[in-house]
This record gives C-alpha cells, sequence and structure tokens, in this order.
C-alpha cells in the first residue's frame, strides 16, 4: 500500500479516513482487510474506491490518488519515476493466492487435457527460476517494460511455489470467504466445496511435488 512521495501520510496507520483505491473483491481487498485487522482497524475506518489499478496507475503517478494498493510492475514503473512511498507492505500478511478455474463439465470431460495443462506449468515454472536472464529478455519485449523497470520486478520475483488444490488449501480459501463475507465483501456465505471436483481428482492430475 503506497502513497506520492509528498504525501503527509507517513506510516500505516495514518490512511484512517483516507481514500484508498483498489479493486474490490480482489487479493488487494483480502491484504487491506488483514493489515487493518493487524492494527485494530476495519474496512469502515477508510473510504474505498473501487479501481482496478491499470487504471489508477495514471491517476496516483500524477498525485491525484492519495492511498494505492499495488503491485509489479506499476509499482517498478512508479519507483523509476520517484512517484512512490511504500506505507505497508505484504510481509507477515498471508496471501489468498491465485486460481485457474475451468467450467465444471469442460473440467469433467477433459481430465486429461487438464494434467497436461497443470504439469507443463509446473515445468514452466521450473524452467523460469532457471532461466532468469530469458524471462526478463520476454518481460522487456512482451511486456514492453524498460529493462530497469524489469530488473527491479525480477529481484522481487520468485516462479517456484505453486501449489495443487490439497485439503489444506482448500479449508484455507475456505477462510478466505468466510472473511469476505464477514466484513460484506460478498453478500453471501460460501461454501467453497460447491466449486470443487472430487479431492481424488485433483490427486490424478496435479504433479505429487506440489501438492501439499
Amino acid at each position: 500500500m503506497a502513497v506520492p512521495p509528498e504525501s503527509l501520510l507517513q506510516k500505516f496507520e495514518d490512511i484512517k479516513g483516507q481514500e484508498v483505491y483498489f479493486q474490490k473483491g480482489s487479493a488487494s481487498h483480502y491484504f487491506i482487510i488483514r493489515a487493518l485487522q493487524a492494527i485494530g482497524l476495519t474496512l469502515k475506518d477508510i473510504k474505498i474506491k473501487n479501481l482496478a489499478t491499470i487504471e489508477a496507475r495514471d491517476a496516483f503517478l500524477e498525485g491525484k490518488i492519495p492511498v494505492w494498493m499495488t503491485s509489479d510492475p506499476y509499482y517498478a514503473i512508479a519507483q523509476k519515476m520517484g512517484r512512490i512511498r511504500v506505507l505497508k507492505d505484504s510481509v507477515g500478511l498471508d496471501s489468498p493466492g491465485a486460481y485457474y478455474i475451468a467450467d465444471r463439465k469442460f473440467a469433467e470431460e477433459n481430465l486429461g487435457l487438464l494434467k497436461i495443462i497443470i504439469e507443463e506449468l509446473n515445468k514452466l515454472d521450473k524452467w523460469a527460476e532457471a532461466n532468469r536472464g530469458e524471462v526478463a529478455k520476454l518481460m522487456i519485449t512482451e511486456q514492453k517494460l524498460e529493462p530497469d523497470v524489469v530488473e527491479r520486478v525480477m529481484s522481487r520475483r520468485i516462479f517456484v511455489g505453486r501449489r495443487g488444490l490439497s485439503p489444506a488449501l482448500i479449508k484455507e480459501q475456505q477462510r478466505v470467504a468466510d472473511l469476505f463475507f464477514k466484513e460484506g465483501v460478498i453478500p453471501k456465505e460460501i461454501n467453497i466445496q460447491d466449486a470443487l471436483l472430487p479431492p481424488n481428482i485433483y490427486n490424478a492430475i496435479t504433479p505429487p511435488e506440489i501438492m501439499i
């Protein structure tokens, strides 16, 4: 979570009563809830402004947004321009993670294909971690990022650590869903199990090394 360098806000606690820009329902939303909990505040103590990161970028760089939740490469771009000061990062806070999702009927009818996709993603993770220079070149050419921006991004990025959808991870996601309901982010309670296939299917299509 960051502010423009000239902001009068000096510590994370100072965001009380401030407008905070991020995308509702995203990982950023979860991060903000958990960060506020850590200092005894709630979402009611800030003014939530729903705006996607890429849409907020230019306004923040121009000093028009008081508090912004962002990530790389936008963070690295703002760093290069000297237009960002971090109040709170994710160190010490758990993450809800990111997931690949599929239509249930498609998934049930294409388990072999899903197995191949998951295995290839795992292989790509290992390749990227072992060939970071090549990944940097791809980021420069494909994402049109400046080399020094890519260098900053790569210094903070790891590519291994993908996790299979295990019972432990499902339990973790249920906790996130419960928290979102409690905080009014979603309108009704969600049972994560309702969106899942049987556990034996995940075991069958996922490389054992990433099941936890």
